[in-house]
């Protein structure tokens, strides 16, 4: 059923926390920095492997915070203790302050072929508000340098739900023009223990009510779709053929490595992950929690992450762990009503009622 391997590295060092984030990631000291990259390629060590690795994923924090030599050190352990396909996506995580064209050179020189780049927004009174440290112009340039050292596949994360926006339209095709191939457009989760939290509870800061949010959503998925952004998952967007490998490979619950703090791991139906405390991980980073999945377990990975996905979920990775579409009750009846649909390779949800997927993959499981 699994056919593909990624491998995810964590870096977690930004230059400032922003408001709304509740990742493992914050401005440590170089000292910090120092033996936390010695551990992750301490780590990187244990695994050796003969399987074949079709995306490697550096994600954070901010890993363009750090010096271009690590990162190409970081890719060359890689590459010394796994097989890495001639074809892999590779993929670095950017803020728009850190980046710069030596940064990009160096990182087009080892390999990485993919560049997503934080932006959250296109109007700097939202940047202010959510406390990124760039501006607009600043992400701009970012993206233009990204494009000039010759990458092709640029992604942009977008934040929705913030406050009121009348560009939207403008926004979508300023981007596509700019080189952008690839637009995560998350909706905002207020995260407890966030400063933006914070600042809405005690009134400081006002967010868009649930009915706003959705609105705005639905804004960006017609402006989306008319610029020839195809939506393949809930929240991604994308040129022809210039989907997220690596991401997939996560909502088909295919085998993944993890290094670093918090990162997981899933390999052979095993789970496992690190510490979410950067010491401890750095103390014992082979202190790691395994889980050991069921096979109803992995049922509902499939069905609650492959059905975020527009194409669905394979019958047949259902049917190798036993679960019948056509004998689930719940199942015959939202395919009666047109909710979700089959062919003969796929279970999927129907696009119009993607609004609702937590409540259909409720049901199925």
């Amino acid at each position: 059923m699994i056919t593909k391997t990624g491998i995810y590295v964590h870096i977690p060092f930004c230059e400032s926390k922003c408001f709304y984030c509740n990742f493992v990631s914050g401005n440590y000291s170089d000292k910090i920095k120092e033996k936390y990259i010695q551990t992750l390629f301490n780590e990187i060590e244990t695994i050796k492997d003969k399987r074949t690795i079709y995306s490697i994923f550096i994600g954070g924090g901010t890993p363009s915070v750090l010096n271009s030599r690590l990162i190409v050190n970081l890719l060359e352990k890689i590459r010394s203790n796994f097989n890495i396909s001639k074809n892999a996506e590779i993929t670095i995580e950017c803020n728009p302050n850190s980046l710069n064209y030596q940064k990009l050179k160096a990182y087009k020189k080892a390999g990485i072929n993919r560049i997503s780049i934080g932006i959250q927004s296109l109007d700097d009174g939202v940047l202010k508000l959510i406390g990124r440290r760039h501006n607009k112009s600043r992400a701009i340039q970012a993206i233009k340098m990204a494009k000039d050292v010759g990458f092709n596949n640029i992604n942009v994360d977008l934040l929705i739900g913030i406050t009121k926006n009348k560009t939207i339209d403008g926004d979508v095709l300023f981007l596509k023009k700019l080189g952008v191939t690839h637009i995560s457009a998350y909706m905002l989760i207020l995260e407890k223990d966030t400063a933006l939290f914070e600042k809405v509870k005690n009134g400081t800061v006002k967010l868009l009510s649930e009915d706003e949010s959705i609105e705005q959503y639905n804004e960006y998925l017609k402006t989306l779709r008319k610029y020839g952004f195809k939506r393949y998952e809930i929240s991604n967007f994308c040129l022809k053929g210039c989907e997220c490998k690596h991401n997939i490979n996560y909502w088909e619950c295919g085998e993944y490595y993890g290094f670093g703090v918090s990162a997981h791991s899933y390999i052979d139906g095993v789970r496992y992950f690190n510490s979410n405390n950067i010491l401890e991980y750095i103390e014992n980073f082979n202190n790691k929690t395994y889980e050991k999945l069921t096979d109803k377990e992995k049922i509902e990975e499939l069905l609650m992450l492959g059905l975020r996905m527009t194409k669905g979920v394979k019958l047949t990775s259902l049917n190798q762990l036993g679960y019948r579409i056509l004998e689930n009750k719940n199942a015959l009846k939202m395919l009666s009503l047109n909710l979700i649909k089959t062919n003969t390779q796929r279970l999927y949800i129907t696009y119009k009622n993607f609004g609702i997927e937590n409540q259909i993959i409720l049901k199925l499981i």
